[in-house]
């Protein structure tokens, strides 16, 4: 930066600092309470976190019984003020005492959201914003309440946003003019500015619907905006999260080539925190040009778009779920550096001024100073870009920069307290950040009595882009730590091209034969199976061998025989068999999740993540194994040596599901052959093809002849006689509980040669329950319950099959639950859109159909199966009220789109409920009630509990799954002790006195 410029930058910090500190005591109207307990926040990380989840729940809470009860979960043990304490104390000991807590907290939440909050409504805001004009300040309106998660939720917020315009044009009109607030040297501004979320307009405005959801927020959005160009208001774009920042970039692109909209005032965010927002911002100016500079179909030229260019709200949000997913993280690391892009952008606004409109919303004093210096030295008049603050915040800079005669506007939130937590949180989390105006106010002066923000300093370099992320070979010798296969980022266009790229080259290739496998060579049947797509089922996918006992027989003695030299090879060398099929699927990814979209149906984000858990075995596994052969840990006294190792069983029988096509059987086969067993692997009947690719997988990755055989064929055939053969010491099966029981009983009978009682790991499904507690936020329990229980069209033995609420929750949920199921896509997986595919195959489509006519002889049917493609086995969702515990629809496993809604008046009648099944597999809570949450953890009778998250899809290494009562037996799958289970330990004990010598230790 020239040292003239940076000179000027600090010379307005430091001016701005001054004036604003002048305001401070006659501006400053937070109440003592709100400031001295956002100051303790500051200092007081427990503090910090218990109070915004406090303020989150709180309008959710019912009486003051239930506040006073919230207060005392949340600060039971954080570190809190004494003033703030001493309130709790009094509670117990005064008359009146919990009423008047609850009192207490309720009056300073709501002074705390009226600090952050400008109105309830537009009508109930027009007074504040009136105030705020005439101060000097224009404004942009947020209208709160903006979670959608059906279509009435974004109905309802179209009207809201109409109704907003509407009143804001009338009641604004009579206004004095302020030219200062309404011109630019570019042209008359619009007096009315409205922000708008478009997630708040579909609830398909995501990545993989991205289609439909640009298209409902059209539809939703056009009258809108007709009514803002009659009443010359500007309507300006919100930027959310990093997963619908390119979606709300093609919707603006939409708007702004639309030329009906031409004459429209239009804007949108960019967030400077985002490592790829130079380049967004350099193609908004391109396409604001091309709007300015062509006539649209007669329509004339169109007006510049407005680009309010800010840090980014949701940075810890972003790296947790970046981190965590295994994606390269969007935004920049380091402050430092979303500074030097801050300004990097306000170059690029100020280098083309006149062909877009440029704010600059930033509580930091540097990055305000710096736009108006650089503007300064551009030529650009101070009137010629607004300088955007948030309402309630740093009202003393606020004061500063209207007494520079600068533009500002404020961005002024108006929605009740329910919706408007969210926003109040963000906010508080802003007050609060390490960067924040009221921690810089708060901080001790570095030197002399300079405070901390007067003292700019020129950013960094911006780095360059990050290095494409490629996960290195591993070496079999030395494997790296294990780490999860990251799911594809879908919100990259790349990874959604590559995908329709693959499904079109699978689909070339479909109608393939599928062979035995048996002591490596592959063997055709006289018999086969037609593997087909449930979809469209007269598509052929595989033809496949259907093996019988001679098979069965053979693969059994070849497997025999192989055994002992696959058992005495290293330990390490039969992991790198796992990491080489590991690195052969990685490699063919999106081609075998492209299979299993049409050979089960999956739609194409459980297809990739199907994939992923299969790596992920592999790579666990692996690693575990080379972890066991060094030993278990044992005594050894003086003169003895005591060692325990693990050897393998012997032969082994997989039977495998067709839901999780690939992972379930990649898991099972992988874990009895890295310990060191032989097997034999029987695929399910619908889906051979993607079962094959595990037998290619581990024969790129070097596994010898004859270890693995591969018996595609009738369960009742070729599963029946290998749980039945003497030869075979263990077998670990997935399915249906009637299957599963069988093998049990069949597998505990010694049969003539038969030297080992069989080890038996089974896993048989589950009747899942989700509690939905009465502070819960529906936001967030009602996506959880969708998904949990929808997802994969119900056909996951997690799935959630009954969902209890406690409380006045239920009509709510079930209503927000209901309408966000009726929303769900229903079609060809293959469409990139689509959330529910197809069922398995006609039995399972007959059979859910059969108790989906059943929910409305056990209860109150609210959806009913709505209509579904007449190709295929499709059966869309049923949600049922009013059903007894004892109902058939809330006791028998449906495998499908089939939800059971059951009412409890308590937690503790909720955790009776959801206990009230033979089943312990998954189960969920949705609470923001501490001691609720650690009740159900400890109470609910499940192998997996998951707290505020969906029930479905655990992770190898993270969660690891299994259940137990009639959910199966064995121990957990992708769990550190899953592989014992296929192993004999073995303990050795040598005398190493020999004529009074001893080897030295």
């Amino acid at each position: 930066m020239p040292a003239d410029l940076e000179a000027d930058v600090a010379a307005l910090v430091g001016q701005i600092t001054e004036l604003s500190e002048r305001h401070r005591s006659r501006l400053a109207s937070a109440s003592w309470w709100n400031d001295r307990m956002l100051d303790w926040a500051i200092s007081h990380p427990s503090f910090k976190t218990q109070l915004f989840r406090f303020v989150d729940v709180f309008p959710a809470t019912t009486d003051d019984e239930d506040v006073v009860r919230h207060l005392e979960e949340y600060f039971r043990e954080a570190e809190v003020p004494h003033a703030f304490d001493l309130g709790l104390e009094l509670a117990e000991r005064v008359p009146f005492g919990p009423a008047l807590s609850a009192r207490v907290a309720r009056r300073n939440i709501a002074r705390l959201a009226g600090r952050f909050i400008v109105g309830t409504g537009p009508a109930g805001a027009l007074d504040n914003l009136h105030a705020l004009w005439r101060k000097g300040s224009a404004f942009t309106v947020d209208l709160l309440g903006e979670k959608t998660v059906d279509n009435a939720d974004a109905d309802r917020y179209a009207r809201r946003l109409d109704e907003m315009v509407a009143q804001l044009v009338a009641g604004s009109a009579a206004w004095a003019p302020d030219d200062l607030l309404e011109r630019d040297d570019i042209g008359p501004l619009a007096r009315v500015n409205v922000s708008v979320k478009p997630t708040a307009l579909s609830a398909h405005f995501a990545p993989l619907s991205r289609e439909e959801g640009v298209a409902e927020v059209l539809a939703r959005l056009r009258p809108v905006l007709a009514r803002a160009a009659r009443g010359r208001a500007h309507v300006h774009l919100d930027m959310e999260h990093y997963d619908v920042k390119d979606v709300t970039l093609e919707l603006l692109e939409h708007l702004a080539t639309d030329p009906e909209l031409a004459p429209l005032q239009l804007g949108v965010v960019v967030q400077a925190y985002l490592k790829d927002s130079y380049a967004d911002l350099r193609d908004i100016v391109e396409l604001s040009r091309r709007r300015t500079g062509t006539a649209l179909s007669g329509a004339g030229a169109g007006t510049p778009l407005t680009v309010r260019l800010v840090r980014g709200a949701y940075w810890d949000a972003e790296t947790i779920q970046a981190r965590a997913e295994g994606w390269p993280v969007p935004v920049f690391d380091a402050k430092e550096h979303t500074d030097a892009n801050y300004e990097r952008c306000t170059r690029l606004l100020h280098e083309n001024h006149g062909s877009v409109r440029a704010a600059f919303g930033t509580h930091n004093l540097r990055s305000t100073a710096y736009a108006i210096a650089s503007a300064r030295v551009a030529g650009i008049p101070d009137s010629g870009y607004e300088i955007q603050m948030l309402y309630g915040m740093a009202t003393p800079i606020h004061a500063a920069l209207r007494q520079l005669g600068l533009r500002l506007r404020v961005y002024a939130p108006v929605g009740e307290l329910v919706p408007g937590m969210a926003y109040l949180v963000r906010r508080l989390l802003e007050n609060t950040s390490n960067e924040s105006f009221l921690r810089q106010r708060a901080s001790p002066p570095s030197t002399g009595t300079e405070p901390v923000r007067a003292r700019p300093s020129a950013p960094v370099a911006v780095p360059g882009p990050d290095p494409v992320a490629t996960r290195p070979p591993t070496d079999p010798g030395f494997p790296g730590p294990y780490r999860h296969e990251p799911h594809a980022e879908w919100r990259r266009r790349p990874v959604r091209d590559g995908a329709r790229r693959a499904l079109d080259h699978v689909a070339a290739g479909l109608g393939f034969d599928v062979p035995a496998w048996i002591d490596g060579h592959e063997e055709a049947t006289s018999t086969v199976i037609d593997s087909v797509d449930p979809s469209c089922p007269r598509r052929l996918v595989a033809r496949s061998a259907s093996c019988g006992d001679d098979h069965t027989e053979h693969a059994v003695a070849v497997a025999e025989r192989a055994w002992p030299a696959w058992r005495d090879t290293r330990a390490e060398a039969r992991a790198a068999v796992l990491f080489g099929a590991a690195a052969w699927m990685r490699a063919r990814r999106a081609e075998l999740a492209g299979l299993e979209v049409y050979e089960a149906g999956k739609p194409w984000a459980d297809a990739d993540a199907d994939v992923c858990e299969a790596i992920d075995f592999l790579e666990y596994y692996g690693r575990r194994m080379v972890e066991l052969a060094k030993g278990a840990p044992v005594e050894s006294p003086p003169g003895e040596s005591n060692t325990m190792r693990y050897t393998g069983r012997g032969v082994g029988a997989v039977i495998a599901p067709w839901n999780f096509p690939l992972a379930i059987p990649t898991g099972m086969v992988a874990a009895a052959l890295v310990t060191g067993n032989a097997v034999v692997f029987k695929p399910a009947e619908q889906t051979p093809g993607t079962a094959w690719r595990l037998v290619e997988a581990l024969r790129a990755g070097g596994l010898p002849d004859g270890v693995l055989g591969f018996l595609p064929g009738p369960g009742e055939v070729v599963g029946a006689k290998l749980v039945r053969h003497p030869k075979v010491a263990f077998v670990a099966f997935t399915g249906s509980k009637a299957v599963g029981l069988d093998i049990v009983e069949q597998a505990g009978v010694q049969r003539p040669g038969q030297r080992d009682v069989k080890r038996v790991v089974v896993e048989m499904g589950g009747k899942n329950a989700i509690v939905v507690d009465g502070d819960a936020d529906l936001d967030q329990a009602v996506p959880i319950v969708v998904a949990s229980a929808f997802g994969y069209s119900g056909q996951k033995c997690s799935a959630c099959s009954r969902l209890v609420a406690v409380g006045g929750v239920h009509d709510e949920l079930v209503a927000r639950v209901a309408g966000a199921a009726a929303g769900l896509r229903i079609g060809h997986p293959a469409a990139m859109g689509v959330d529910m595919g197809p069922l398995i195959d006609a039995e399972a489509q007959a059979r859910v159909r059969a108790y989906a006519r059943m929910a409305s002889d056990e209860g109150d049917v609210v959806l009913d199966s709505p209509e579904v493609p007449a190709d295929g086995y499709f059966v869309g969702p049923t949600i049922v009220t009013g059903v007894a515990p004892d109902a058939r629809v809330a006791t028998d496993e449906i495998f499908g789109p089939v939800l059971a809604v059951l009412r409890a008046d308590t937690i503790g009648d909720a955790i009776a409920i959801a206990n009230h099944t033979d089943y312990a597999l998954t189960a969920g809570i949705v609470s923001r009630s501490p001691a609720h949450i650690e009740l159900a953890t400890r109470r609910l009778r499940a192998g997996n509990i998951y707290v505020n998250r969906a029930i479905t899809g655990a992770v190898v290494g993270r969660q690891p799954f299994g259940g137990y009562g009639l959910s199966g037996v064995g121990s957990k799958a992708g769990g550190p002790d899953y592989l014992l289970q296929f192993l004999e330990p073995v303990a050795v004990s040598e005398n190493t006195v020999r004529q009074g010598f001893a080897p030295a230790e």
